[in-house]
């Protein structure tokens, strides 16, 4: 005999096909994070005040795309629903969104901050000092690291989309690895972070093409 699916499975499987099967949030994402990653060099040209605008304009714009690209190629293809949201997905989705904020909050402030020179360092440091020293040195990297791999994996878990989880620690980790890189170094693009950006955007491409190639559009006539 058929199981018939559960309304969480039915409501699930309606996030993932109107949100993350497209590949235009991971492009999205890709977008925000190599914004980020080129952080420094534009800072360095236009300044603090006048980067972050140009920061937070462009990635508003991005957004903008990404919602009319959406309405324009993925709706014609696979229909507008708008599921029932229960109590404990609308709580679910308030604290994704609280995560996303301070999230993007923590990583704007890890690359405002990033560019001070090298934490000094003492001429006899045992292994375990040099340790904490390092895990001070890092503090916001390493909570920033921690809330991408906490945020993106309540993502993957709630949704059911496994790549979440490995975003979390990709971006996680290419944040981190940036700030290492680049400590005490003159301001330059986050390779690290950038190639994590990469990664997704090529994810991103090739889930868009296989969507495309699945979903022609459906013909008028009759």
């Amino acid at each position: 005999m058929f199981e018939l699916p559960s309304l969480r499975d039915a409501q699930i499987r309606t996030w993932q096909l109107m949100n993350y099967e497209d590949g235009f949030w991971d492009l999205l994402l890709g977008l925000i994070f190599m914004m980020l990653a080129a952080y420094p060099v534009t800072r360095a040209h236009l300044g603090p005040s006048l980067n972050f605008a140009l920061f937070v304009g462009v990635m508003l714009l991005v957004a903008v795309v990404h919602y009319f690209l959406r309405r324009q190629v993925s709706t014609p293809r696979v229909g507008y629903v708008k599921p029932k949201r229960s109590r404990t997905l609308k709580l679910v989705l308030a604290v994704t969104i609280l995560l996303v904020a301070l999230t993007c909050g923590l990583v704007v402030l890890t690359l405002v901050g990033s560019g001070s020179g090298p934490g000094q360092s003492t001429g006899s440091v045992s292994s375990a000092g040099a340790s904490q020293v390092w895990a001070r040195s890092y503090l916001v990297e390493i909570v920033v690291m921690l809330a991408l791999i906490g945020l993106f994996s309540v993502m993957g878990h709630v949704f059911g989309v496994l790549r979440l989880y490995f975003y979390g620690w990709l971006l996680g980790g290419g944040n981190l690895a940036s700030a290492i890189v680049n400590r005490g170094a003159p301001e330059r693009f986050n390779l690290p972070l950038g190639l994590a950006a990469g990664v997704i955007l090529v994810i991103g491409s090739v889930l868009l093409v296989r969507f495309l190639r699945r979903y022609p559009v459906r013909s008028l006539e009759a």
